[in-house]
């Protein structure tokens, strides 16, 4: 295992950006599998009569969004040398800076905010972002993940 004080030259690391469109039997199955009956969240006209653009998604959607690219979170493990099964999730929230609704199509770009020791170096904590941006390049949702690693 690399010198666990090599990890934080990380601190800033981004993937490249891919695309997510919001489609609407995912966020309708998201909405429904959380019990929601509220007509924003499941019926256009809706949404639409409400003043959004389609059927709007729930504030915690983006968790959906990220486990499309499940890919990336190995990519970081392997970059961080992490082992997989020494992690646990310690916390996750999401800020919104405008809606997300049906039919958007979004950039996402997923980068390391900050790595910190705690416990004398039995622990890492990893933080990162995944900030998804619309068409203009204007900020819609920013999804902070923050990640433990038991060290050895």
């Amino acid at each position: 295992m690399a010198d666990i004080h090599a990890r934080h030259d990380h601190i800033g690391h981004a993937w490249p950006a891919f695309e997510v469109l919001v489609e609407r039997t995912m966020a309708l199955n998201f909405a429904r599998g959380l019990d929601e009956t509220r007509p924003v969240y499941l019926e256009r006209d809706a949404a639409v009569a409400a003043g959004f653009r389609d059927v709007l998604t729930l504030p915690t959607f983006p968790i959906a969004m990220s486990t499309e690219r499940v890919d990336l979170i190995f990519a970081m493990l392997e970059l961080l040398r992490l082992d997989p099964a020494r992690i646990l999730h310690a916390s996750q929230r999401f800020v919104h800076h405008q809606p997300i609704c049906v039919g958007d199509l979004l950039t996402g770009r997923k980068r390391v905010v900050s790595i910190a020791d705690r416990k004398g170096g039995a622990l890492t904590f990893v933080d990162t972002v995944i900030e998804y941006r619309d068409a203009a390049g204007a900020l819609v949702c920013e999804d902070h993940c923050s990640l433990v690693h038991r060290n050895p």
